[in-house]
Order: structure tokens, then sequence, then C-alpha cells
């Protein structure tokens, strides 16, 4: 988890995580970059919101990301991933946007915090539904699942009864697909760990530059 802490932080970021049961939400949400004061301007909003009143982070502007699902400890040992939402409006500038950027983008992160949470409740199996809501992001969406390590088990959708426990549990239609935890893990902290080193390396050597 320090891994991925240390990624979120480079991009400007913080994980938060909550549970209520099996069910749980990770959070990626912009560090603040002011802190109370005054002088006006966005700080002081979110400073004056959050001590307030409760916003619901779909509309919190800070929260850049979503993630839900639930945990099936064993006898199931499964992942449920229900949801994982991205808000880019909410990126403010080429700035951010370049600093929030990376190969597998912001989701990665949030994956590998409840996959962590996941293992350490004796899971080994994943699970999600990639969306299909009629249009061309659709393809993109299982393109991506698929860069990532998770393999189509089928697709749900005009099947008749067939597709009726699906529908029942995922409430949409799409690709249903499945990843094995524990090496999904193993390649997304890899990918997490070389990102921070990268990043690590750039900062020194602009240092060094600063220096001389």
């Amino acid at each position: 988890m320090a891994d991925v802490n240390v990624a979120a932080r480079r991009r400007g970021l913080v994980i938060e995580t909550t549970t209520f049961g099996p069910a749980f939400r990770v959070i990626a949400r912009r560090i603040p970059t002011r802190r109370g004061g005054g002088g006006g301007g966005e700080g002081d909003d979110a400073a004056a919101t959050s001590s307030g009143r409760e916003v619901a982070a779909e509309d919190d502007e800070d929260v850049i990301a979503i993630h839900d699902g639930f945990i099936a400890p064993p006898p199931f040992g499964i992942l449920h991933l229900d949801s994982m939402r991205v808000y880019n409006s909410r990126v403010r500038g080429d700035t951010e946007r370049a600093t929030m950027r990376s190969v597998f983008g912001i989701s990665i992160l949030l994956g590998t915090t409840s996959a962590l949470m996941a293992r350490d409740a004796g899971c080994a199996k994943m699970e999600l539904l990639a969306v299909d809501d009629g249009n061309e992001y659709a393809a993109k969406l299982v393109s991506y699942y698929s860069r990532l390590g998770f393999e189509t088990v089928r697709v749900v959708g005009g099947n008749g009864l067939r597709d009726v426990p699906d529908l029942l549990v995922w409430g949409g239609v799409g690709t249903r697909m499945n990843g094995d935890l524990r090496r999904l893990l193993g390649k997304w902290g890899g990918v997490i760990r070389r990102q921070n080193a990268a990043a690590a390396a750039a900062a020194e050597s602009r240092t060094k530059d600063a220096e001389t």
C-alpha cells in the first residue's frame, strides 16, 4: 500500500477507503494546495464546505475518481469490482493533467487498493463487467481491462434466460471478465513501482540541473 500512496501523492492525490460490511469505496482525492487562512478562492470554499456541510463524493470537485465494489471472503474468495468512475472534467489545466497521467491512469491505483484489501481477506479471484452502453467506448473498455490482465468469460446480453443471473448481479449488459488476484497484483504492483522509480529519477535529475 505504501507504493500506491507514493504514486498517488506524486500525482497530487490521496487515496481514501471506506467500508460498510463487505462493501467498499475507494476515492482518489486532490490534495489541497492551501489549508485554511483568508484570501478567498477555491481553497477557502473547500474548507468552508468540509466544515459546514457534508458533500457527496460524486459532487465533490476535489474527488477525481471513485471505485466501488464488495469483497466476498472464502469460501467465495471473490473481489467484485462494481464500478470505476474517473472524472476527467475535474482535472484542472495542463499541468495537473500531465501530473496525473500514467500508463493505466488513476484507475490502477484504486484497483490495486481494493485488490490489496481482498488479498488480506483471503480472496483469489477478481470479477467485473465491462459495461456495453451501445457505443464505441464498450470495445475500448474491454481492451483496457485486457491490458490490465483480465480475461473474457462471456458476453452478457442477447442470450435470453442464460443472461438472467448476470443481469441480476450486474444490472446491465456487457463483457464479463475475471482476473487472478495475486497475478494481477504482481503486475500492477510492478507497474506502480516502475512509475515511482522513474518519477524519483526525474525529480533527482531536475534537482541536479537546478544546482548546476
